[in-house]
């Protein structure tokens, strides 16, 4: 009886066994621990939605909790503080995140003991039984599960953690209720419970402050994030948890299914101010025709006549105006569409931009990266960010160019989180996009109602192409989400049979305009405008019909503004552009004048010299007058200042310091810019020999600068500029992308005076350093075509040691004297003698500056001539002592066998005397 009672009792503890842990480590229910990695002591957090191993800090991301699997022993599903899943990653061999919710065997995670302690242990993963580790230690290090189980970084420890368990029941447990339908204020708590206090924060306090306080707006919902902060002290440590809360606040009217309808026809296009707008036929929002865009009729009878937007081959678009912005701010789920028509021989619509729609917070998003939502052409998507292309950027893609010489119809459809994109009425990309307008377009930090750059045509990254050569028609924007059958059905969208229209139209007549049009515009005329000087009549309607209205755009309001009034320049004859716009029922045709301003009596130039500032002329101590004809007036900035140097002769300088200091020369020098064909610029520079060379041969070290823009990288406009970082010159319409460049491609030398010169023959260029043409090239942009911009007279950023590109180094512990600009290409004869005398110019600043260094006459100069002849160096006055050194402009060392006659190939020397220092010109 004895023996099967013994038996008994063995059985019941086996099978009690099997419902008991086997391994040592057994984390308790509903106990938050942190993993702390037994290698580097740093513990288990989360990074975005992956696990990694952090720095110990009072973060509910670095809280875990263990639940139990049910049927398997030592199993758990691991729960973060904010209730994510450990998981393997979808599609991925090694990949650790958090998911919503476990996700079968890849979400269940085994704790298994390790021989080296008790406490000690890895997680294996069920999926595959592989071991989570991580490769390396250090903070933010990402954690695998595709580890062996001999990896170091894969051994665990648990510890209770520290975090407060009301403040984490407080976060799962708060709510603000139902908040899909909010018409009324909210009761947000300062407090829960008697430790925890609650700040509040809202991305749209004019709408929900963070009291609580609700403001609907008049016609669109509102969707706004209210961000809970819930805090809590414990022994002195601060614990901080963040919630947020979605809350839709409905509109006092109900919001519009149709938001807005560009239809283009003629009774919703008006002439106002010279400005053509068109008006929506929804909320009566209204937009303008921008740039050298218009609006063309297509078909040949009034009911086969289409309205559309023709955006031209520049930069023209549709400006949508802001007040729709606020629209788009109201979207959640929403619709987007309209029709396009590309010409066959665009052939640049594969290029960065060509965007069909734009609703943006910025006008520049490469720089200002505020969040925008967008329709592209070039490769048919829909892209939303609340940033910009490379952060957060979410979008729906057909993967190619949309199709030329036909009308298409394009339509973008968000419902829940499901984007679609239909061509022609039928889907051809769908993706996931959880960035909604609503949301993901608010930004709290820039007090906007809505996106205030809302364009057709336009791209709001600066660079980006127009879309050009292009028709667009029946631009809508829709606050439900569209079917399939709605884009197709004639009462609703009707996509394939107004494309057919459309598309019979346009083949009947692609460009109809009506014949009083064509007659007025041919009857137009302005007179003889080859020489322009007094102010001019511009008619305001047709003479032969009235009933057409006449608008007048001038290229240049500084020359003749629209109404006619004449303002004659300085110094040169400019031409100005007249385009006049007769405008009938919405139609309008153009017609351009070309007039030449003639100059003001007595303010042409006498001279080839345009410009010398030789900063002998101070006064103020900061404005400095140049000694040509006109004087022109500088202005030497921030720490820059003219200093004299020279006893025996002295010479003014321009010293630019060492930090940000430059010479403005003013705007007057500017309007020389947009007048130079052949011409010269030339000035004499020291660098300083402690100037380091590594900063010298950073971006920037203009020597000088004449720009259309002070920021060339968000305003591509053109410049003309020399930079001693390369020895170069360098000219563009644009920026960087476009130049025309001669340069050395080597550091200019220091610690003596130097020379540079650059002249422009017809298509020639050529750089000379210290008077020897160094290199030549063909250079087809001019100042007078490639700088000259409409608008302007002149480059307004014309200096000297600034660049204009924003973040490029100043030319620093630098002296600068005798700054010219010729109308004229100087010869190499008139450099080197004769007009710039440049060799003896550079003698005498050398020994100028000597004397102003060490304060007395330097005795060195009388004593020792140089000459040179063909292929050698001479030099006068040795009393065989002395030490002679030769260096050719590149600073390469010449080997000296007789010190009083250095053989030497053609080109420009620096010949080294003890402390003497003098450069020369072999031929």
């Amino acid at each position: 009886m004895k023996k099967k009672f013994y038996f008994l009792f063995l059985l019941i503890c086996w099978i009690g066994a099997l419902h008991t842990n086997a391994a040592n480590v057994v984390p308790v229910s509903d106990v938050y621990y942190n993993i702390v990695q037994v290698s580097s002591n740093n513990i288990f957090g989360t990074v975005a939605d992956y696990p990694a191993i952090q720095v110990p800090s009072n973060s509910l991301g670095q809280a875990y909790k263990f639940v139990t699997v049910d049927g398997m022993t030592d199993t758990y599903y691991i729960l973060n503080g904010y209730g994510k899943y450990m998981s393997k990653a979808p599609n991925s061999d090694w990949n650790v995140v958090f998911l919503d919710a476990p996700d079968g065997n890849t979400s269940q995670w085994t704790i298994v003991d390790d021989d080296s302690s008790t406490d000690v242990f890895r997680l294996m993963i069920v999926y595959n039984s592989k071991y989570l580790a991580s490769d390396n230690t250090t903070d933010g290090s990402r954690l695998y599960y595709d580890k062996s189980n001999t990896h170091t970084n894969g051994l665990f420890k648990i510890q209770s953690s520290a975090f407060p368990s009301d403040l984490i029941s407080a976060y799962y447990n708060y709510t603000l209720g139902d908040l899909s339908n909010v018409t009324s204020n909210l009761d947000l708590a300062a407090s829960i419970g008697s430790n925890i206090q609650v700040s509040w924060s809202s991305n749209r306090p004019t709408i929900i402050s963070t009291l609580g306080v609700v403001t609907p707006l008049q016609k669109y919902d509102a969707k706004v994030v209210l961000t809970a902060t819930m805090t809590e002290i414990v022994d002195e440590v601060t614990y901080s948890l963040t919630k947020t809360f979605v809350a839709t606040v409905k509109s006092i009217e109900v919001m519009q299914e149709e938001i807005a309808q560009w239809d283009f026809k003629s009774d919703a296009i008006t002439l106002n101010n010279g400005i053509i707008n068109v008006t929506d036929t929804k909320n009566g929002f209204v937009g303008t025709v921008m740039n050298d865009a218009r609006i063309r009729t297509i078909g040949n009878t009034d009911s086969d006549q289409f309205n559309v937007l023709d955006l031209g081959n520049g930069t023209g678009y549709f400006d949508m105006g802001i007040n729709i912005g606020e629209a788009i701010y109201g979207l959640s789920e929403y619709s987007i569409c309209g029709y396009y028509y590309i010409n066959n021989d665009y052939s640049e619509l594969s290029n960065n931009g060509n965007f069909m729609w734009t609703f943006s917070n910025s006008a520049d998003a490469g720089t200002d990266q505020n969040g925008y939502l967008l329709g592209r052409l070039n490769n048919v998507s829909m892209e939303i960010t609340p940033k910009y292309w490379n952060s957060q950027n979410q979008g729906v893609y057909f993967g190619s160019a949309a199709e030329k010489g036909t009308w298409h119809h394009y339509a973008y459809v968000q419902k829940e989180t499901t984007g679609t994109l239909y061509i022609d009425g039928a889907e051809v990309a769908t993706g996931t996009i959880t960035n909604i307008p609503s949301i993901a377009l608010i930004q709290s930090s820039l007090s906007l109602t809505g996106t205030p750059y809302n364009w057709l045509g336009r791209s709001n990254y600066v660079g980006d192409a127009y879309l050009r050569q292009t028709l667009l028609y029946d631009f809508r924007v829709y606050s439900v989400p569209l079917s399939v059958e709605d884009i197709n059905l004639d009462d609703v969208v009707g996509a394939a049979s107004t494309i057919e229209k459309l598309n019979n139209a346009y083949a009947q007549n692609a460009d109809y305009v009506d014949n009083s049009l064509v007659t007025e515009k041919d009857n137009l005329s302005l007179g003889d405008l080859s020489a322009v000087t007094s102010n001019l009549t511009l008619p305001s309607n047709g003479t032969i019909d009235p009933t057409i209205s006449i608008l007048w755009k001038s290229s240049n309001n500084n020359l003749i503004d629209a109404n006619g009034v004449v303002t004659r320049p300085d110094y040169y004859n400019y031409t100005d552009t007249l385009t006049a716009t007769l405008f009938k029922n919405g139609q309008s045709v153009t017609k351009k004048f070309y007039a030449t301003v003639v100059l003001k009596e007595g303010t042409a130039f006498q001279n080839n010299l345009l410009v010398k500032y030789d900063f002998s002329q101070v006064s103020s101590d900061t404005i400095i007058t140049d000694v040509a004809e006109k004087h022109f007036q500088g202005i030497v900035k921030n720490d820059a200042r003219v200093h004299s140097i020279g006893l025996s002769t002295k010479y003014n300088v321009l010293e630019l310091g060492d930090s940000i200091g430059y010479f403005d020369m003013g705007l007057e020098v500017g309007k020389l810019m947009y007048n130079l064909k052949d011409f010269t610029i030339s000035a004499y520079y020291r660098i300083d020999a402690n100037y380091p060379k590594t900063e010298l041969q950073s971006n920037g070290n203009f020597l000088w600068n004449f720009s259309n823009s002070q920021n060339i990288l968000s305003t591509p406009t053109g410049y003309l500029i020399a930079s001693l970082k390369n020895q170069a010159a360098t000219i563009t319409p644009v920026r960087w992308e476009d130049e025309q460049t001669i340069q050395l491609d080597s550091t200019a030398l220091q610690g003596s005076w130097h020379n540079m010169t650059y002249t422009q023959s017809g298509t020639t260029g050529t750089l000379y350093v210290d008077g020897m043409p160094m290199a030549t090239a063909e250079i087809t942009q001019l100042p007078s075509t490639s700088l000259s911009k409409e608008g302007f007279l002149g480059t307004f950023y014309n200096w000297i040691g600034r660049s204009c590109y924003t973040g490029d180094v100043y030319l620093r512990k630098t002296m600068v004297y005798d700054f010219r600009i010729y109308d004229v290409a100087l010869t190499e004869q008139q450099i080197q003698t004769t007009e710039l005398n440049v060799g003896n110019t550079i003698n005498a600043l050398d020994v100028a500056y000597s004397e102003d260094a060490t304060a007395v006459p330097s005795v060195n100069a009388s004593l020792y001539k140089l000459a040179s002849s063909k292929g050698v160096i001479n030099i006068f006055g040795l009393n065989g002592t002395e030490k002679v050194s030769v260096y050719d402009i590149s600073g390469n060392q010449v080997k000296v066998t007789n010190k009083a006659s250095v053989a030497v190939d053609a080109g420009i020397y620096i010949v080294k005397i003890n402390n003497f220092v003098s450069k020369v010109i072999v031929k």
